[in-house]
């Protein structure tokens, strides 16, 4: 009898170590996929500057990755220094560090040219900063 309750003890002690091992091991890869996704947009911001003219902020709504291409899509609210915005939604290759195709939604707002100001960006994950 004292054998099988020592059994059980040593049973659940083993399964509570793995658990807690496994929530520990789930947290970290999850916080550096979450690291890996902000350098991705941070990147994809400084594309931004350089393929649009006079850009004061930078709201990305969403961001997905498509695993069959290597390339991630943004869903963006970008705002002018005019203060006028725009929605929409461009592509981005991390390797090549250069913008895919994106939606022209406002030619007024999103004149071509480049931003060397600094620009207020607000992370998909909800931290900001300045690019």
């Amino acid at each position: 009898m004292w054998k099988s309750k020592k059994t059980l003890f040593l049973i659940i002690v083993c399964l509570v170590i793995v658990g807690t091992e496994g929530k520990l091991y789930m947290d970290k890869r999850e916080e550096k996929s979450e690291q890996e996704l902000l350098v991705v947009e941070k990147q994809s911001v400084k594309a931004l500057k350089n393929t649009f003219a006079d850009i004061a902020e930078v709201k990305i709504e969403q961001t997905g990755y498509n695993s069959m291409t290597g390339s991630y899509r943004m869903l963006v609210t970008m705002t002018n220094t005019e203060g006028k915005s725009v929605y929409f939604s461009y592509g981005f290759w991390k390797e090549q560090n250069e913008l895919g195709a994106y939606g022209l939604m406002d030619e007024f707002i999103q004149k071509e040219g480049l931003t060397s100001s600094k620009v207020k960006v607000i992370y998909s994950n909800g931290s900001e900063g300045i690019l």
